[in-house]
């Protein structure tokens, strides 16, 4: 966006503007432009990431109906780098409490493993503590409880969602600890069926991932 300013030409020579879609880099040592100071301002945030973290004084007057609906794919390839995982599950599986959640979009969420404490490393050891997804505008989502991978404790876990035919949006939210919220985005909930078959073994009452398709680091 170019902003009428009443700077010389002589220095609007010294700028160059970005490409259209170019992202913009910040060194870590620059500090973030301040958030607005006037009463009731709004931070601007990128569409592409339609994420209120990085203004929480937005978010008690936040209309997630005028939030602009990312792409499933961008939402499914962002996800990914946090090493989790959507699905479609297949037609006729009832695995992982999908069964008893009702009619509607159904959704598996393959979630990141735990890392044994460590106090000699100072990385979170469950970065993923949960993924949550919620109607916007109307409608509900039906979601089951989280299921661990063979009953192993701190494990791969798998969580249900079907989303009921009435809702037109839904948001996806990956919670870290304390219900940090670590990602967050509003996707149009008719193209969720552009989420992928998962890589593994059916069987009527249960699913085996290919984990090897799957890392969880």
């Amino acid at each position: 966006m170019i902003t009428r300013t009443s700077i010389s030409i002589a220095l609007a020579t010294v700028f160059t503007v970005a490409p259209a879609g170019a992202q913009h880099r910040t060194s870590p040592h620059q500090r973030s432009p301040a958030a607005p100071s006037r009463p009731g301002a709004v931070a601007v945030v990128p569409p592409t990431v339609a994420t209120t973290e990085a203004t929480p004084q937005a978010r008690p007057n936040l209309d997630l109906g005028e939030v602009i609906p990312v792409p499933v794919s961008a939402v499914d390839g962002m996800l990914r780098r946090m090493r989790v995982f959507l699905f479609t599950p297949p037609p006729a599986s009832t695995a992982f409490g999908i069964g008893a959640l009702g009619q509607g979009r159904r959704i598996w969420a393959l979630l990141p493993s735990c890392r044994t404490v460590n106090h000699d490393d100072d990385r979170e050891p469950c970065p993923v503590d949960r993924v949550t997804v919620e109607a916007v505008i109307r409608g509900n989502v039906n979601a089951g409880t989280p299921t661990f991978i063979g009953g192993v404790a701190d494990g791969r876990r798998v969580q249900s969602f079907v989303v009921e035919p009435s809702a037109p949006r839904v948001r996806l939210r990956v919670l870290g600890p304390a219900s940090r919220v670590r990602y967050e985005a509003v996707v149009e909930a008719d193209r969720l069926v552009d989420l992928g078959l998962p890589e593994g073994s059916a069987a009527p009452d249960g699913f085996t991932f290919d984990l090897t398709r799957y890392p969880a680091r």
